[in-house]
């Protein structure tokens, strides 16, 4: 019994020593564990997905997935001798470079190889098991259409954020926001324990749903490609729009840029020209300056303009203008059909400078206009009072000015929809996709007059090469000399070919322009031979795509003819 009150006793004592220690450990515990305290403590950041960017009806063009990333904690390695050489020479990297990995980061825990490894590292990494060789799962971004509106959609960095294009330009909505996770760890670093207030959740970023249509946007990269490629261009771009919305169906780009590969990439691919690069629009700014005077009243129909028979006419100031060929005496409407200079040169004395000022700024000239897109340039309008004597003879024949390549397709369309000014939009809208309220610029007679004269463009002028057996396009050529960079004058057998066009003509369902920069001279420079047939595709194209169905031909060919074409 007294053996039993004496055991109870010590051990009683024994238990009081521990707690006492305990609490000495916890209050003033000695140096070396003092060191160690909060090292087996870890918190682990927790990613969201950032949001996806899908077309109009909801197909992806750029997701976040999953990876698998590699690292080394030199703590666990074992065979530190050979560690470097099977592990390079096993999945495919340098020896040396991973022995200055490891040497410059010996006391860290965590060395990164390779954020993302391909699927042949993947599964060459399953038969090679090292000690302090591991691999974790990460969040990356994947854009699986790869090249397909790369320069449009861009591509987000290593911390995820956005750089360039739509994942920039919506990188506030797109973003994730991370979340939290601390434990407890052994030496090995494994979780022994989680504390129930040390979780904290990420959130997904929002998606986003472009105006975009990926199968009109390769229709329009695919003919961009090929027109290039055929003529021997330095770049191009190809835009297709509703005219009624305002709203961007495609926004191609040639040299192509996978985002997917933007590391090897340089900021020339990356560049979205459709907005950043502006240029000398030519013969194609001639229906904005004709499509005004008509709805100023300046066109009578009977009216007939003296271009001359030589194609040669000294204006007022002295300035001598040449049209390509002799024209004679023509109507204001043979005028566009023909593209005379000379006649836009006497249609741009007729409205005069305050007149023409104020209707290039009505078409949105001169500012960016409402697409949200990364690097939109204003283009260039000269002010007023910086015009010189030849200004109102330059303007009209599109020079003198320089504009980008959506800025002409959104003043284009002004004429395609019946006279109204539409924002140029990207994102659809969560509202039932509604039109946004614009401004009207032209009458809708003014603009179905136009039209009409554009259509005739296409049937026996400059553009017949836009021609189509199955819709009844309507639109202009365009060939501009290249402005020289270092200021003065043009640079010498340079060319800037241009094609805008819209069908069907009595209610315009696309928009296309295609613009080609320098083309090979000895191949063809001429708008309607290099730019109008790549039009003439994307909408018969897009058109079919859509369900649009086809007008009957104004030639003897047939519908069956027509489409076999096409398909082909």
């Amino acid at each position: 019994m007294i053996v039993g009150h004496t055991i109870i006793g010590l051990l009683a004592i024994a238990l009081l020593g521990i707690i006492a220690r305990v609490v000495h450990l916890q209050t003033r515990p000695p140096q070396p564990i003092r060191g160690l305290i909060g090292k087996q403590q870890s918190t682990d950041r927790l990613h969201g997905r950032r949001g996806n960017i899908t077309d109009r009806h909801g197909r992806i063009i750029a997701t976040t997935g999953l990876a698998q990333r590699l690292f080394v904690d030199p703590q666990l390695i074992e065979e530190p001798g050979t560690f470097s050489e099977r592990v390079g020479y096993g999945l495919g990297y340098d020896p040396a470079w991973i022995e200055r990995m490891i040497h410059q980061r010996f006391h860290s825990r965590y060395v990164v190889l390779d954020n993302e490894l391909n699927e042949a590292r993947v599964e060459k990494l399953s038969s090679l098991v090292l000690s302090g060789l591991a691999t974790e799962s990460t969040l990356v971004r994947k854009y699986p259409l790869g090249p397909l509106a790369g320069q449009v959609i861009g591509f987000v960095g290593a911390e995820g954020n956005g750089l360039e294009g739509i994942e920039l330009a919506f990188d506030r909505a797109l973003r994730a926001s991370s979340g939290s996770l601390r434990y407890l760890r052994d030496v090995r670093r494994r979780p022994i324990w989680v504390h129930h207030d040390a979780y904290r959740p990420p959130s997904d970023g929002k998606p986003i749903r472009l105006t975009l249509d990926v199968m009109i946007q390769r229709f329009a990269e695919e003919e961009l490609a090929q027109t290039c490629r055929q003529f021997a261009a330095r770049t191009g771009q190809l835009i297709v729009i509703q005219p009624t919305t305002g709203q961007i169906l495609a926004m191609g780009n040639y040299p192509p840029f996978d985002p997917n590969e933007f590391k090897d990439s340089q900021p020339d691919q990356r560049r979205n020209r459709c907005v950043t690069d502006v240029y000398e629009p030519g013969s194609t700014f001639k229906v904005i300056v004709w499509a005004a005077a008509a709805n100023a009243g300046f066109l009578e129909p009977n009216k007939i303009v003296d271009c001359t028979e030589s194609g040669v006419w000294i204006s007022p100031e002295g300035r001598r203008l040449r049209d390509v060929r002799g024209h004679g005496r023509l109507s204001w409407d043979m005028v566009l059909i023909k593209s005379s200079n000379i006649g836009m040169a006497q249609l741009g004395l007729r409205l005069g400078v305050p007149q023409l000022h104020a209707s290039i700024l009505a078409f949105g000239f001169g500012r960016p206009r409402g697409s949200t897109l990364c690097g939109e340039s204003p283009g260039i309008v000269n002010r007023v009072d910086s015009w010189n004597h030849y200004s109102l003879t330059s303007l009209p024949m599109g020079q003198e000015i320089a504009v980008t390549t959506l800025q002409m397709a959104r003043a284009f369309a002004v004429i395609a929809n019946g006279g109204m000014m539409m924002d140029s939009t990207i994102r659809l809208s969560n509202r039932n996709d509604e039109v946004p309220i614009n401004e009207r610029i032209i009458s809708d007679a003014s603009a179905g007059r136009t039209r009409r004269v554009l259509r005739r463009v296409v049937t026996e002028g400059t553009g017949r090469k836009a021609n189509s057996d199955l819709y009844t396009i309507f639109g202009k050529t365009g060939t501009a000399q290249v402005a020289n960079p270092d200021g003065g004058g043009y640079l010498a057998d340079q060319y800037v070919s241009s094609f805008i066009g819209a069908a069907p003509l009595d209610r315009p369902e696309v928009l296309a322009i295609c613009v080609v920069d320098r083309p090979d001279k000895s191949r063809g420079y001429y708008g309607g031979t290099v730019a109008a047939p790549a039009v003439r595709r994307v909408i018969e194209r897009s058109l079919l795509y859509m369900g649009i169905e086809p007008v009957p031909p104004e030639s003897d060919s047939s519908d069956a003819v027509a489409l076999a074409r096409i398909l082909h």
